[in-house]
């Protein structure tokens, strides 16, 4: 009986892993065919709908008419994410699943600051980088003319810096580029904005903020045709 009992543990130990590898394999495979029950698309904001729910939802279950049915098996939630961070609206795309077979995608939009147009319009990103335009949403962002991919990081810096500045963010429209030379196009004034380079951007506006109060005080805004800001401490006025 003594020589027997080695044998008999063996044995059962092997049973034992058997037993654990099959109630492995059984989970695996009950995991994989888990009907998806339902899939909740989230928007991280959604003031600007560059994409449509419906849209992320054919991204996310393609070929699919309907969710019934559906198996997690089929549904690679990875290639699923791959695809959504693929297109040019997203920024980036989660996507998980629940122990209840619910499909959850998280979705970051990109964001659109400047509109450009020209030869091959589109956005600049809060990423300075670009992108097309939207088929389902037009975001009101101040429009450049004249854009020169060798000045991206220069009028990056100039957009930037008016988005950050409320006041300027509501006032300014357009912006029209020259070979580096900038002009800008405030948004219900007549006047346009001699700006120059891209430099001293603290400086310039500071002094075109002082001019506006003074000329609103003086009633004499509507008179003017061209701010120039391109001096030091000082604003050169056309009529």
């Amino acid at each position: 009986m003594g020589k027997i009992k080695p044998y008999i543990n063996a044995i059962l130990l092997i049973v034992a892993i058997v037993l654990v590898f099959s109630l492995y394999a059984f989970g695996a495979v009950r995991h994989k065919n888990r009907e998806i029950k339902d899939v909740t698309i989230t928007f991280t904001d959604y003031s600007s709908p560059l994409i449509s729910e419906e849209n992320v939802n054919k991204l996310l279950i393609q070929n699919q008419d309907s969710i019934d049915y559906l198996t997690i098996e089929k549904l690679a939630l990875q290639e699923s994410e791959k695809r959504l961070d693929k297109n040019s609206m997203i920024r980036k795309a989660e996507v998980s699943m629940s122990i209840d077979g619910e499909i959850n995608a998280v979705i970051e939009q990109r964001v659109p600051i400047a509109r450009i147009i020209g030869k091959k319009s589109g956005y600049l990103d809060e990423d300075n980088k670009w992108m097309p335009l939207s088929d389902e949403y037009a975001v009101r962002v101040p429009v450049i003319f004249g854009y020169e991919s060798d000045f991206q990081n220069d009028v990056f810096e100039l957009v930037s810096f008016i988005r950050k500045d409320k006041w300027l963010q509501k006032v300014i429209a357009a912006i029209e580029l020259d070979k580096g030379n900038v002009k800008l196009k405030p948004r219900a004034m007549k006047h346009k904005i001699n700006l120059g380079k891209i430099d001293k951007l603290e400086h310039k506006f500071i002094n075109y903020k002082a001019f506006i109060a003074k000329a609103e005080k003086d009633k004499t805004l509507e008179s003017i045709n061209t701010v120039d800001l391109r001096f030091n401490n000082q604003v050169v006025v056309i009529k």
